[in-house]
């Protein structure tokens, strides 16, 4: 049964009025050499959350049928303070560079020794890890440190990128295979497109950071993994969210787009321009985006039902 805080949630997707599906086009202030503002625009996430602890920390809500409860979900906090750090840049504001390390202190807070995060714990889910928290967090840690030159958020960011890059079958969230490296944003699940990529940026910002060596191997990697299975993300017309065929609402859509446009910037191959082509051909397209909105909401619908608790907003 399909609770009504997720018929509301689809609703709110489709209209974009939803804070977790703000548009994310191509990031204004990043920079290829160096790392200033983050890879896409997450302003958004600042001028519409509205969700706001008295100490300034954003949180979700989480639902399991009509029940509902207040999580603090990592993801969540980390673009809110990437977003807050690009806000910085854009307008010199002081309050901006604070909201994001306060997000920052949040994550050195509740970062484990390990390094990692417990980000879907508060869901219930099998595996509480994602390579998503890990880089997001690693990029915002990484801007933190570029304004206070304080050691403990680099550490802090290596300890994250170095989690993300264990494998999944030692409880990390990554995989080396022949075709590149892979990068599981739920590591029980299949790869998807979208995680795989906000999480390689952490290990591109910890190699700008850092200039060693195993972090150079490692974005490059995550590079030849993405380039070498973007085809199974390739639904001809649209693109698919996960290569276990899940198609993207037009939000995810989108967001493909941008992201690729950024990767061709920051690391240019003809493998992106092909799927910028081929993506953006029907990005605007009135049947496409309804086609894949309805596509996406029938396997929502009929899809096993494992996890229970969802983050609706």
């Amino acid at each position: 049964m399909i609770s009504t805080s997720l018929i509301k949630k689809w609703k709110k997707m489709l209209k974009h009025d939803d804070v977790l599906h703000i548009e994310q086009g191509e990031g204004q202030f990043y920079s290829v050499d160096k790392i200033k503002g983050y890879y896409n625009d997450l302003r958004g996430k600042v001028e519409r959350t509205k969700t706001l602890d008295k100490f300034g920390i954003p949180y979700n809500i989480a639902a399991c049928g009509e029940k509902k409860k207040k999580v603090y979900f990592s993801i969540t906090i980390f673009q809110y303070g990437l977003g807050a750090y690009d806000k910085y840049l854009e307008t010199k504001k002081k309050k901006y560079c604070d909201m994001m390390i306060r997000m920052a202190k949040w994550a050195l807070k509740h970062q484990k020794e390990d390094g990692s995060w417990d980000t879907f714990g508060i869901l219930h889910y099998q595996n509480r890890f994602s390579s998503m928290a890990q880089g997001e967090g690693a990029s915002l840690l990484a801007r933190a440190y570029i304004e206070t030159n304080d050691q403990k958020y680099l550490d802090a960011g290596k300890k994250a990128v170095d989690f993300m890059l264990k494998p999944v079958k030692d409880g990390g969230t990554a995989e080396e295979t022949e075709e590149g490296m892979i990068l599981y944003e739920y590591p029980e699940k299949a790869a998807v497109l979208n995680g795989w990529i906000f999480s390689s940026f952490g290990l591109l910002d910890m190699w700008k950071i850092t200039k060693e060596k195993k972090y150079q191997n490692a974005w490059e990697e995550a590079l030849e993994g993405i380039k070498n299975n973007i085809y199974r993300f390739d639904a001809r017309h649209w693109s698919l969210y996960d290569w276990g065929g899940k198609y993207t609402s037009p939000f995810y859509h989108n967001l493909h787009i941008s992201q690729l446009i950024t990767l061709d910037k920051l690391a240019p191959d003809d493998v992106w321009k092909d799927y910028i082509r081929r993506w953006t051909t029907n990005q605007e397209n009135w049947f496409w985006n309804k086609y894949a909105f309805v596509v996406k909401a029938i396997q929502k619908i009929t899809e096993k039902k494992t996890l229970e608790w969802q983050i609706v907003s």
